[in-house]
């Protein structure tokens, strides 16, 4: 049995130390090892390109496309590609519509997934940072001036900007998008102000050119690899709150699901081609990648180990309280699963239901990144 109970607290251990006590050891950190503040003063505005990968957009890539016009940022020193991949809808023709303002189309005939859009329109862009995005996102005005304004700083080479979910018609589901996000947010903000970001948003970031490495042609996650490979480089990733960008949440959270399945496939994939930067030599990157995405990769084991080793345990009081505490968690997400397809959101119950939900997804793209089946090519999220 000890063997048993060793097993059980290491899984415990595992869950609330990368959930919990890490967000509480970044807090301290911050305290009592203070980072100076880089300068964000005014700078003359370098060559932007932004990149937006697009496939069968049709139904906002106009709204994407003039949003981006519409930027506050020098429009002599800003290009626009849109990369649509094998795009079958109206998708090219609108942007077509849009080459007399400069905007340039990459039709790709064969749709070949994001990541191999995103290699080749990089080698066609003229400027010497990138700023990626999604066809579905929209920045605020000045969100690519805060995003270059860090790269005065010559150690930078990737920053990252926050993305803000809003409520799509019908949605119910940016709430708990948002509590998920103000929570990684605080994570973020304490792991840029160390240079240490661990990957980006798709929706809002931004590279030095020069430190691009193309990703392998099967890479699930590439806003993820990309931003790693620059910390990997030995260049700064950061985190800057003041450059927004804002996309609708998804309708339902069945929706999120299927996207955070993608993200999970990618997640195991991103440890095979990342695992060098495991090594603790490697600093306070290699306590960010341990805490705050391997364990939480592995939590989904974690979560079962507990419950099952709860059960052989449970003649013990101790264990017979957390059996039980964890049973209203689990009973918990069901009500709140089974409110969501009712329309009803009582907000503990929808955490609990998404926080099982994020996990569930996480085991489903574990099985999928091991047996192959997880495809490159995304699929638009329902919004």
């Amino acid at each position: 049995m000890m063997f048993l109970r060793g097993i059980f607290w290491f899984c415990l251990f595992m869950v609330v130390y990368s959930y919990a006590v890490y967000p509480i050891l970044l807090v301290l950190l911050d305290k009592i090892f203070k980072v100076k503040k880089r300068p964000d003063d005014p700078m003359d505005a370098p060559g932007i390109t932004i990149i937006i990968s697009a496939f069968n957009e049709e139904g906002v890539i106009a709204q994407r496309i003039e949003n981006c016009l519409s930027l506050n940022y020098p429009k002599d020193k800003m290009e626009i590609i849109i990369a649509s991949d094998g795009s079958n809808d109206k998708t090219n023709d609108i942007v077509r519509s849009y080459q007399d303002s400069g905007v340039i189309l990459l039709d790709f005939n064969e749709r070949r997934g994001k990541v191999n859009a995103i290699n080749d329109a990089v080698q066609q862009a003229k400027n010497e940072i990138i700023v990626f995005s999604d066809a579905n996102t929209n920045f605020a005005p000045d969100a690519c001036v805060m995003l270059v304004r860090h790269f005065q700083d010559k150690t930078v080479g990737c920053v990252c900007g926050l993305l803000k979910f809003v409520n799509a018609r019908g949605s119910r589901t940016a709430e708990l998008e948002g509590v998920y996000w103000r929570y990684e947010t605080l994570i973020k903000k304490m792991e840029g102000k160390r240079g240490a970001l661990l990957g980006a948003n798709g929706a809002i970031y931004a590279i030095r050119k020069k430190l691009f490495t193309i990703c392998p042609k099967d890479t699930i996650i590439e806003d993820f690899i990309i931003p790693m490979r620059v910390l990997e480089k030995g260049f700064k990733v950061i985190y800057d709150p003041e450059a927004v960008a804002i996309e609708e949440s998804a309708k339902h959270i069945i929706h999120e699901k299927k996207r955070r399945i993608r993200i999970g496939a990618g997640n195991y994939q991103a440890l095979l081609l990342l695992w060098h930067m495991l090594n603790p030599l490697r600093g306070f990157s290699a306590l960010a990648f341990w805490s705050h995405k391997v364990l939480r990769w592995f939590a989904p084991f974690a979560l079962i180990g507990m419950l099952l080793l709860n059960v052989f345990l449970c003649a013990e009081p101790i264990y017979k309280v957390i059996f039980i505490l964890q049973s209203v968690f689990y009973i918990s997400a069901i009500i709140g699963q089974t409110l969501s397809w009712s329309g009803i959101q009582i907000k503990v119950f929808s955490l609990c239901y998404y926080f099982v939900s994020m996990n569930l997804a996480l085991l489903i793209g574990f099985i999928r990144f091991m047996t192959g089946t997880q495809d490159v090519a995304w699929e638009r999220t329902g919004r």
